[in-house]
């Protein structure tokens, strides 16, 4: 089951400005502790275009200083990265970022995934286009799935579906 936390989070909350200032969008964050060690893990991503290893390091080297304040430099450890191809949806937040992107969910209704393009999403649930149903190999335009029946999410990466594809 998706969890639906992530924006109340405070982290997220102290974040989420910070990153958008840099012209990207907090996908995720997360704190644990290892020992006496604060972990901290963000997901980043631009709006347009791929997110790459420079902007990374954009987002830590500007949000390191804060954290430092307030978790001490000894005992912090940041880790900034990218959504990824395939990333495992955490939060029903992510639909909403990711909105026309393929993703694969697993209905409980249907008892089997579900491949589509991510039209729209509101607080009950997400509508997905060009969509198939794994099992039943039965194909539509739009579907829409309450996320109380999603068990499972994540991104779909197809080939035909990439966007301005340079040949060499």
């Amino acid at each position: 089951m998706l969890k639906n936390e992530i924006t109340t989070d405070p982290l997220y909350q102290d974040l989420k400005d910070i990153v958008a200032d840099l012209g990207m969008v907090l996908c995720y964050v997360k704190k644990s502790m290892q020992g006496s060690t604060v972990q901290i893990f963000v997901d980043i991503m631009k709006p347009e275009g791929e997110t790459g290893i420079d902007d990374c390091a954009k987002v830590h080297n500007t949000i390191l200083p804060r954290l430092s304040m307030k978790y001490g430099r000894d005992d912090l450890y940041l880790e900034v990265s990218t959504p990824g191809l395939q990333r495992n949806f955490r939060d029903v937040y992510e639909f909403t970022l990711f909105k026309g992107k393929r993703c694969r969910v697993y209905s409980l209704e249907h008892s089997s995934w579900i491949s589509g393009i991510i039209k729209e999403t509101d607080g009950d649930g997400v509508v997905l286009c060009d969509f198939e149903v794994e099992d039943t190999k039965e194909k539509g335009d739009d579907i829409r799935i309450g996320f109380a029946d999603i068990q499972k999410a994540k991104l779909e990466y197809k080939w035909e579906d990439m966007k301005n594809v340079r040949v060499k």
